[in-house]
């Protein structure tokens, strides 16, 4: 097997190792919607730009380039001062000085938050630097 083909037959694998995880503690259907956006994902993935590809490794064959990897780290950089910032006005807004009377829900959406800012960052800079 060579290129491609090994690199598809490994996410494949993959795929079906994480649906059948997910349905052990689930249902059968949460682990087959699982497998399937995990695949899916592994199909699209080397044609988005994000990764450069090398089929020549086979397993392997998508890699960050260093274009890509400035970019990550500038949203990850990115992300994580607009969250303490937003940390900071939660603190705030609550009156204390101390995280423990923040509702845990905050919390929940907080993180979101942040994930949401990593990746609305992350497509930003890939527009600007295309």
């Amino acid at each position: 097997m060579t290129g491609m083909k090994a690199y598809y037959v490994s996410r494949a694998i993959i795929s079906i190792a994480l649906g059948a995880l997910f349905a052990t503690g689930s249902t059968w259907g949460t682990g087959i919607l699982v497998g399937i956006l995990a695949f899916a994902w592994f199909l699209l993935a080397p044609h988005i730009g994000r990764y450069s590809v090398h089929p020549e490794f086979g397993v392997t064959a998508l890699r960050r380039d260093e274009r890509a990897q400035v970019i990550n780290d500038k949203a990850a950089r990115n992300a994580f001062v607009i969250s303490m910032l937003a940390l900071g006005g939660i603190i705030v807004y609550f009156g204390t000085l101390s995280l423990t009377s923040v509702p845990i829900a905050v919390f929940k959406w907080f993180l979101i938050f942040g994930v949401l800012i990593y990746y609305v960052s992350d497509f930003l800079l890939r527009k600007a630097h295309s």
